[in-house]
């Protein structure tokens, strides 16, 4: 009787994960969540970032199939623990056969994040910052590539270090 039962448990996550399969659906994915760590760059320096996204959009989205999205992130510290932030993208909406493809700049975001507290290498306290961000409406709204609003993000960061056993702090 106790082997059987020990067999059981053994074989229960896959029974599971077996069942969980069976019944599943089609998922919808989301926009990723936006992260940031307290960390800013040093001063004096400036950072360029160039990354490119290409998106196939949702059928609410038609006649608008897929968006490339090219964009160039400029950070400059002027001051310690302070950094200086401006976004611009560039962007493409290749649409269906019979509507006209749209490309040119987005809409451009400049920011500011502010270093409260730094992380200590030798104790496990958090690190603090707060940024805020604002995107002006310089896309062209006709062409869908502006939103043609002023928006605005505030952002308060805190990053707490893990312990590992090695080291005691990571």
């Amino acid at each position: 009787m106790r082997v059987g039962l020990h067999r059981f448990r053994a074989a229960l996550p896959a029974l599971l994960l077996l069942v969980a399969a069976a019944f599943a659906g089609p998922l919808q994915a989301q926009m990723p969540f936006y992260t940031d760590d307290p960390a800013v760059t040093a001063p004096g320096i400036l950072h360029v970032e160039a990354f490119d996204e290409l998106d196939g959009l949702q059928s609410s989205q038609f006649p608008d199939l897929r968006q490339n999205t090219a964009n160039l992130k400029l950070n400059f510290s002027p001051v310690r623990h302070l950094e200086l932030d401006l976004d611009v993208p560039y962007l493409r909406i290749e649409r269906a056969a019979g509507s006209q493809t749209s490309s040119g700049p987005g809409d451009t975001n400049l920011g500011v994040k502010w270093n409260l507290r730094e992380r200590s290498p030798d104790t496990l306290a958090a690190a603090y910052a707060v940024s805020l961000y604002v995107e002006f409406p310089t896309g062209d709204t006709r062409e869908g590539l502006g939103s043609g609003l002023t928006d605005y993000w505030l952002n308060f960061i805190a990053q707490k270090p893990s312990i590992t056993v090695a080291d005691g702090v990571v």
